[in-house]
């Protein structure tokens, strides 16, 4: 009788044993109900020494097991998000501080901005730190009747640091390539300026607006645009009237130029000078066409006086006759 019972004790052991052992890892591997934010995409560079918009797409990636009847019971929404951006370099200046991002559901997305500013910064790839705070619903407990029953919510904090990557470029870097024309006293020119953007962003809408400086008296800005990607140059048309009593030599007509950053759509302006020879005056051929006129108008009256004087000889000889 006592080995039956022993062997039946044994048993039972190992089958608890078996219980203990199984359990833990089957939980463990199992799918839970949790919030899981990771960054869908990062759009935005940050151009050396201007402020820069950076926008990041969170998303919450977490696995529904089973839809609940009350958005309220669900445990796989984060809530009050704040994100706040950082970086260890120095040379990566964050203006923006912590950012709401509200709640955000299983399978949603929403887009934070912060705006960032590289000083000194060479160009490349450098990382930085997404700190995510949040909460979530961690336990439902529900007591009183059937009819009225009271729910009670408890609620715990998470954080998490998502690792990200952004890109310092050179931004649009607009240069005067060259200059076709020149000007001279007292006379309206039309002069053509060739632009090029030496830089690796694109200048959308690109105007010259020129401002009248001595001996320049008026400057006509025309209403041209152009988009500029890397590497490409166009050219403008600019209308100069130069005082007459303007000597000959190089004078700056200083110009702006303004576009369109092609990641944020912000106008932004450069100053440029533009190098424009006044030519002299060339008065010798005004003194050689006087004197041709004269030498016409001396040959002209010597041919009318001798016409004259041949006609009187006629005369005279017809009354002697």
């Amino acid at each position: 009788m006592k080995a039956p019972r022993v062997l039946g004790r044994c048993l039972l052991l190992l089958l608890l044993f078996i219980h203990f052992l199984f359990l833990p890892t089957a939980w463990a591997d199992g799918p839970t109900e949790v919030p899981h934010l990771q960054i869908a995409s990062i759009y935005g560079n940050l151009e050396a020494g201007w402020p820069s918009s950076i926008f990041i797409l969170l998303q919450n990636n977490a696995t529904l097991l089973e839809e609940p009847d009350e958005p309220g019971f669900n445990k796989a929404t984060a809530r009050s998000i704040v994100a706040q951006l950082q970086s260890s370099d120095d040379r990566i200046k964050i203006f923006a501080g912590r950012q709401n991002a509200g709640l955000l559901a299983a399978g949603e997305n929403t887009t934070v901005q912060f705006m960032v500013q590289a000083d000194g910064a060479e160009l490349g790839i450098y990382p930085m730190q997404l700190c995510l705070n949040y909460s979530r619903l961690s336990q439902v407990t529900a007591s009183g009747g059937e009819i009225t029953p009271n729910f009670v919510f408890t609620y715990e904090k998470a954080s998490i640091e998502l690792p990200m990557q952004v890109k310092v470029v050179q931004g649009p870097k607009i240069e005067l390539e060259k200059l076709e024309g020149e000007t001279l006293p007292g006379i309206e020119s039309r002069l053509r300026i060739v632009f090029a953007n030496r830089g690796d962003e694109p200048a959308l809408d690109l105007q010259m607006q020129a401002r009248p400086s001595p001996p320049f008296l008026m400057v006509e800005n025309e209403e041209e645009q152009a988009s500029l990607f890397p590497g490409e140059s166009a050219s403008q048309s600019l209308p100069v009237f130069t005082d007459e009593n303007a000597t000959s030599g190089y004078y700056a007509l200083p110009c702006s130029v303004s576009y369109l950053d092609g990641q944020d759509g912000e106008r932004r302006r450069q100053d440029l000078a533009v190098l424009i020879y006044v030519g002299e005056q060339d008065y010798s051929l005004g003194l050689y066409l006087g004197a041709a006129g004269l030498i016409l108008l001396f040959l002209v009256g010597s041919f009318l006086a001798m016409r004259r004087f041949m006609s009187g000889r006629r005369r005279l000889r017809i009354v002697k006759s």
